[in-house]
């Protein structure tokens, strides 16, 4: 009995340390999403060379939030074909976007932005929602058409 007590008493104490590993992972997760469908944007714009567009859809914390990819079909005319990624919403919110909310990769793998355009466009994750203690992650894209992520130095 006395090794069960003991059992039970440390797995309520490594309790709250799973649960903060399993929420950093879920924005970690969100970020690293984001960072992929960006790439993937930019490398379908090098390949066609023609303009890719990411669009990031915030919605109530209720519903996802959403990645959508407008992208030519090939040999077709300007009619964008959407891509949707969606990420849940209790893993991530939006807090920051570039201008428009939009991120567009030109057929040369540059970041295109209507001016004025700060460069590099950051996009801010903020998680997991409802938690007390949210941690912040960047995305940064540079005019070179270079993506990645920033996680803080010290997780909350």
């Amino acid at each position: 009995m006395i090794v069960l007590a003991l059992i039970a008493m440390m797995a309520l104490l490594a309790a709250p340390w799973f649960v903060k590993m399993h929420q950093r992972s879920q924005i970690r997760s969100a970020a690293f999403e984001l960072e992929t469908t960006l790439l993937a944007a930019r490398m379908k714009a090098v390949k066609r060379n023609q303009q890719v567009s990411v669009a990031l859809v915030s919605t109530p914390t209720a519903q996802p939030i959403v990645f959508q990819t407008n992208e030519p079909p090939p040999g077709a005319g300007p009619t964008p074909i959407p891509r949707r990624l969606e990420i849940p919403a209790q893993a991530a919110q939006l807090v920051a976007t570039p201008t428009g909310g939009v991120v567009v990769f030109g057929g040369d793998g540059r970041l295109v932005a209507p001016p004025p355009a700060p460069t590099p466009n950051v996009i801010i994750l903020k998680g997991p929602v409802g938690a007390i203690n949210q941690n912040t992650l960047t995305i940064e894209t540079s005019s070179g058409g270079r993506v990645k992520v920033i996680t803080p130095a010290v997780w909350q």
